[in-house]
């Protein structure tokens, strides 16, 4: 039974070296089977689909965009005030990124990040006319637009031939414009007029369908909580 075993063990190690190109080390007369290498990969380098000098050009979806919840953009004026909101179009945020290996463990990139939102609101409103003061409830449209633009760095967790996990770390500059026709609604956000930084922080990973193609997630903080894209490789 034990010879049966051990042959059986032996037939599948063969075959999976045979499907997969894997290098098979043989120890006392045992097979051990290595990690599957990308093409090009020397022995002594780590499992993972990226290697040195290798581009990746991504196109990502992030979620959520509320800057009314997130950054009060409109002031407190607006917030309190204000009553029936709805959400006429929102894009989210949409991404793009380069990103370049300097090894296999560490990547530097830039990251281009749009997101807009237009809402309708309620608001009591108040004029005189005459010398009676008239109280209304009146419509305003607003809109709210965020651009971002990051340098990151990377760190690859070299764990498969297919499977990219990796943690970043971004540092950059961030805008917020806005528009309404709403006399009351005054920005009081000092952070994102005095100081437009934007700074992130995020763990996410690629699955490769072929040697270029892979989907990307990611979920961080400072900017969108969830991303999820295409990325290409180039090498």
């Amino acid at each position: 039974m034990k010879k049966l075993i051990y042959s059986l063990f032996t037939l599948i190690v063969f075959i999976t070296n045979a499907q997969s190109q894997n290098d098979t080390v043989w120890i006392n007369g045992v097979p051990r089977i290595s990690k599957h290498r990308a093409v090009g990969m020397s022995a002594d380098e780590p499992s993972s689909p990226l290697k040195k000098d290798d581009y990746l050009l991504e196109v990502s979806y992030g979620y959520p965009f509320i800057p009314y919840q997130e950054g009060n953009v409109f002031g407190s004026a607006f917030t309190q005030s204000s009553k029936l909101r709805k959400i006429t179009k929102n894009t989210n945020h949409l991404c793009l990124r380069t990103d370049y290996q300097l090894n296999q463990e560490f990547s530097v990139g830039l990251e281009f990040t749009y997101a807009s939102i237009v809402f309708d609101y309620t608001r009591i409103y108040s004029s005189f006319t005459g010398n009676s003061v008239v109280t209304k409830d009146s419509v305003f449209s607003a809109s709210a637009q965020k651009i971002r633009f990051l340098a990151k760095m990377g760190y690859h967790f070299n764990i498969s031939d297919r499977f990219d996990a990796f943690g970043t770390a971004g540092f950059g500059f961030k805008q917020f414009t806005y528009t309404t026709a709403d006399a009351s609604a005054q920005s009081n956000n000092l952070v994102n007029e005095v100081i437009p930084v934007a700074i992130r922080l995020s763990l996410g990973g690629r699955f490769f369908l072929s040697d270029n193609i892979a989907i990307h997630f990611e979920g961080g903080v400072g900017g969108p909580i969830m991303q999820i894209g295409i990325s290409y490789k180039m090498n």
